[in-house]
């Protein structure tokens, strides 16, 4: 292998590295921000709103506020 090649594999595996890096950032962002509108929502539940209001501030679902609330 060549250096030519050999830099043309590296920077494919850093530019690899890197899209699954951000990846990964990415999900865990969303991950955090669900459980953060769930924590939200049984706040919300345990002043006893309405699910109207928790459904407007949370942005979750009739089924995910339901199943908290059980």
């Amino acid at each position: 292998m060549g250096f030519a090649e050999f830099d043309t594999e590296r920077r494919s595996k850093k530019e690899d590295y890197s899209a699954g890096l951000s990846d990964g950032i990415s999900q865990g962002i969303s991950q955090g921000s669900q459980q953060a509108k769930i924590e939200t929502a049984k706040n919300m539940l345990n002043d006893n709103l309405d699910i109207h209001t928790i459904l407007k501030y949370t942005d979750l679902s009739v089924e995910d506020i339901k199943s908290l609330a059980k």
